[in-house]
């Protein structure tokens, strides 16, 4: 009998340290790569897979830190994981946005005679306006003027 158990508690193990892998060391910070940098072509996917996992790691810890002195609960590993999760869903949210606006962002400048090639990305990481065409110049002295109005 203890060796079937011992059968069956190996490989649920294994799957206990994949899960806690993801949970942990990737999906709070892909949840925050995706928000920080919505478009597909900002950074490419190696940069995108290892920013997860360092911001994973400094975003468990801050998490961690969030629930034991400023919320006042105990660190069992269900705060965490809530913790953790909601953390999550509250960047993918910001994602989620953040592709709507551009969408209608670059939906209006379609229709306003701009071509596909302009596209306006505010990036909150640095609070500035990025802009993706060849006349750059030109667009500028464009939108300056109808905010001067």
């Amino acid at each position: 009998m203890g060796l079937i158990i011992e059968y069956i508690s190996i490989p649920l193990g294994i799957i206990q340290v994949i899960q806690g892998f993801f949970l942990i060391l990737f999906i709070p910070g892909y949840a925050t790569t995706l928000a920080l940098y919505p478009g597909k072509n900002e950074i490419s996917l190696f940069q995108r897979i290892v920013l997860s996992v360092i911001f994973s790691m400094a975003l468990v810890i801050l998490i961690v830190l969030f629930i034991d002195e400023v919320l006042a609960l105990n660190t069992t590993p269900a705060n965490i994981t809530g913790a953790i999760l909601i953390f999550s869903l509250i960047a993918l949210a910001f994602w989620t946005a953040e592709r709507i606006v551009n969408g209608k962002i670059s939906k209006y400048m379609s229709e306003n005679g701009g071509d596909n090639r302009n596209f306006l990305s505010v990036c909150r990481s640095r609070l500035r306006v990025r802009l993706t065409s060849d006349d750059k110049d030109a667009w500028v002295k464009k939108v300056w003027n109808g905010i001067k109005k």
